[in-house]
């Protein structure tokens, strides 16, 4: 009911509306004591065990090219910042701008001239730090999914009003992909704690939401959205926060879901109407003395029955572009709960 009410859709960037395999297209070491390769094997050592994306990209590239491992002390995670560790007696941070910039107090001025390229570029930025201090960065980029923006368009045209897409990544990434897609809103540089009070705040305004993402860092969101829905290959939080999981890789599965659910609500819908008109019918028909007491129960026992076999499973009507947003169901649930309260 929730998903057939559903009026705003928000959307993670990073493993669903681009795909979850990232493509590393430069490393850049920052200082003449290590050479790219073995920057990328020190990143690809520390981000050996890491699920996010980046670190899938980078573990793949770097055994392509049969990197030597890097031993490292204990691995902190902090969550939609970056990793630290120890290398060598020196503490060795890896992760995002703003992470290295504003927690950790790391100066970038002398390197916008290498960094502001690779970002008109298009690329994702991925920094490594030593003692406090800029040492490298690699950039990744994410491709966008080729039925992104027909899904997009067909949930728009099954009632979903505002299409909505949050991210970790800076706003010049984010409005760049954005351009591309049929998106109302978009906000940038949240940490998972902003995702969920941003789905805390469009609730507010009275949105039904339904929040689709991937990974840890979605989990708050996907809990606080009236429906969260997660992508196939997301992490384990991620599906055990979610409501509804995805079977499929791709975003196809989002209209079947809107689908099975309008044809669910359509279903009950016309149940609950069908066996109260019946069922009024039988009242009056048995007060007045036109129906026997035998005839009324077989009829009532024949509706019942006609009922349960109309709502045996069935293939879902695929027409999401046709569906308009449902009201809500208040008045209708409440009075259905009270009916089950007498009943038990």
């Amino acid at each position: 009911e929730r998903l057939a009410e559903a009026d705003t859709a928000v959307f993670d960037k990073t493993g669903t509306l681009t795909r979850s395999r990232l493509e590393i297209t430069g490393i850049v070491s920052l200082t003449p004591e290590r050479s790219d390769d073995e920057l990328l094997a020190l990143v690809a050592s520390v981000e050996e065990h890491s699920r996010h994306p980046f670190a899938d990209a980078v573990m793949g590239h770097a055994s392509r090219r049969r990197y030597r491992h890097v031993d490292h002390g204990d691995v902190e995670y902090v969550v939609a910042h970056g990793l630290n560790t120890r290398i060598g007696g020196k503490r060795v941070q890896i992760g995002s701008r703003h992470y290295l910039e504003a927690h950790e107090g790391i100066d970038f001025g002398g390197q916008e001239s290498t960094i502001e390229p690779l970002i008109d570029a298009g690329n994702a930025l991925l920094y490594v730090a030593e003692d406090a201090c800029l040492v490298g960065l690699i950039a990744l980029r994410d491709e966008l999914r080729e039925e992104a923006w027909v899904t997009l368009t067909r949930l728009k045209g099954s009632g979903i009003e505002h299409v909505v897409m949050l991210t970790g990544d800076t706003l010049r990434q984010a409005e760049a992909l954005a351009s591309r897609l049929p998106i109302d809103a978009v906000y940038a540089e949240l940490t998972p704690e902003d995702k969920a009070r941003r789905i805390e705040v469009l609730k507010s305004t009275g949105a039904n939401i339904m929040f689709i993402g991937d990974g840890v860092n979605d989990a708050g969101a996907l809990v606080c959205a009236q429906v969260g829905i997660a992508m196939t290959d997301g992490t384990l939080l991620c599906r055990e926060a979610a409501d509804v999981l995805m079977l499929r890789e791709g975003l196809e599965g989002l209209t079947i879901a809107r689908d099975i659910a309008f044809e669910t609500r359509r279903v009950i819908d016309s149940n609950f109407a069908i066996d109260l008109a019946v069922n009024s019918a039988l009242l009056v028909g048995a007060t007045l003395g036109w129906l026997p007491p035998i005839a009324s129960a077989l009829l009532h026992n024949g509706t019942t029955l006609a009922i349960l076999a109309r709502s045996l499973p069935r293939s879902p009507r695929l027409r999401c572009e046709s569906h308009q947003p449902l009201p809500r169901r208040d008045k209708i649930a409440s009075s259905w709960d009270s009916v089950v309260k007498r009943a038990s």
